[in-house]
């Protein structure tokens, strides 16, 4: 199974390769050495189509955990010197953080997500936890009702979204947001990074496996001694296990995966990245740089 694997994101690779080689000889043809933006913003949407089709046959063939370890090793970078092409497809796991997002689902608040945050803000010395916490749930939801005193982020700045939370830009949006009208800088400390990421509004497993020791700690697991999954069987971690969804891989569970992909043409470099479901195959939080 791991040669077959192998063997299949490889070709893939090359099919890859070759689509890219063959729009370059079209490019150069077309606009001599000057690259029009337009035409990278064209090769990003290809690239895009060809990795997720190479996805799709790659998660295909996972049966169990070891497959999926080595669906995250992706494939080492390919150079093609005559060419002057590079492509290297980065694969990092979202699902061993909390997706952000599903603190609030259906016009329902998670309680368990909300500890979360209390939890981290207890940890990191914030001093305006219910406000902080607000922030989170008035950018989430649709509407334009603040939970407190100017809390709707939209309110006080047009151009902020709401609805969802994006990316870590418009995170750090609220982040700053927050620093300043509570004259609280300790929000900074927070490594939110190896806590949270920004998936869909639904529930979704948590890898008991490839979490943090920061991410262990903030949930309630003997962080210093939480050596993996095994050690879920005790009373107490049974508990946390059941409140976060705490779970071993497997292909019956939507696990998301960050998919990053850098290429070069000649002298230009550009990246695409995307979000990836491994169960379904869906695709989401699609950034064309």
């Amino acid at each position: 199974m791991k040669k077959g694997i192998a063997l299949l994101i490889t070709l893939g690779f090359i099919a890859i390769l070759g689509t890219l080689i063959a729009f370059i000889f079209s490019l150069t043809n077309k606009v001599h050495n000057e690259v029009d933006n337009i035409h990278i913003k064209n090769q990003s949407s290809v690239l895009f189509s060809d990795v997720k089709k190479l996805l799709d046959s790659y998660s295909s063939q996972i049966e169990d955990e070891s497959d999926f370890a080595n669906f995250l090793l992706g494939a080492p970078p390919f150079y093609d010197a005559k060419s002057k092409l590079g492509l290297n497809i980065g694969i990092v796991p979202l699902s061993n953080k909390i997706n952000i997002n599903s603190i609030l689902a259906n016009k329902k608040i998670d309680k368990n997500l909300v500890q979360f945050l209390k939890n981290i803000c207890e940890k990191y010395n914030i001093l305006d936890p219910s406000f902080f916490i607000s922030l989170v749930l008035d950018t989430i939801d649709k509407d334009s009702l603040a939970r407190e005193a100017l809390s709707e982020i939209s309110l006080q700045n047009p151009k902020y979204s709401n609805g969802t939370i994006y990316d870590l830009n418009q995170f750090k949006v609220l982040e700053s947001y927050y620093a300043n009208l509570v004259q609280d800088k300790n929000i900074f400390s927070v490594p939110w990074g190896q806590l949270i990421y920004f998936g869909n509004k639904n529930s979704s497993m948590l890898d008991c496996k490839r979490i943090s020791k920061e991410l262990a700690y903030v949930i309630g697991l003997d962080s210093e001694n939480y050596t993996g999954c095994s050690d879920l069987n005790s009373t107490r971690n049974k508990k946390i296990s059941e409140r976060y969804n705490l779970k071993n891989f497997n292909k019956a569970n939507n696990y998301y995966v960050l998919v990053k992909i850098y290429y070069q043409i000649n002298s230009i470099k550009d990246k695409a990245s995307f979000v990836y479901d491994t169960k379904t195959k869906k695709v989401s939080n699609v950034e064309l740089f």
